[in-house]
């Protein structure tokens, strides 16, 4: 697993599942944790610094935890981590938590979702990393999501953009 601190109450994970990078975001807004697409790692000392990591913040945050999916098919780990959390999952048709704006993509029920409190950027996979650059799935226009001037981006897959 590796974990990357983007600034305060702002941090990237990923793990490799069948050679292919899969990344999550972890974010605090106020009291609420969000964990958008969460993986986990496999069994072994990251599992258990990943549990103890997550049960601190809780504790400190003293509030709820949300799972937001970028693919409602494809739910990763999300049932997981709403058992380790306590957590709920967010679900298309509710209301977003606050400070997030759920923007859909070109891909059915896939949405990005656009932290207003950290200026970032959650794609899914509308924007996959692709070698350090940015690119657009199949019938994905970027446009509306670039020009959010987003200060970072956390594709689902891939390395961070450079």
């Amino acid at each position: 697993m590796e974990v990357t601190r983007i600034h305060d109450g702002l941090w990237r994970w990923s793990v490799r599942r069948d050679g292919i990078e899969l990344a999550s975001a972890y974010l605090e807004h106020g009291e609420v944790m969000l964990l958008v697409d969460p993986v986990l790692p496999g069994p072994g000392d990251d599992l258990s610094r990943f549990e103890r990591a997550i049960a601190r913040d809780l504790e400190r945050l003293g509030g709820p935890a949300r799972v937001l999916l970028t693919r409602a098919h494809d739910p990763r780990d999300a049932e997981a981590l709403v058992a380790m959390t306590g957590g709920t999952r967010w679900t298309a048709g509710q209301d977003a938590p606050p400070g997030i704006e759920v923007m859909p993509v070109a891909h059915g029920d896939d949405v990005a979702f656009w932290s207003v409190v950290h200026r970032a950027l959650m794609p899914g996979r509308a924007l996959v990393a692709d070698r350090g650059a940015l690119v657009a799935a199949p019938g994905v226009d970027a446009a509306p999501l670039l020009a959010l001037d987003p200060a970072v981006i956390i594709p689902s897959v891939g390395a961070m953009p450079s």
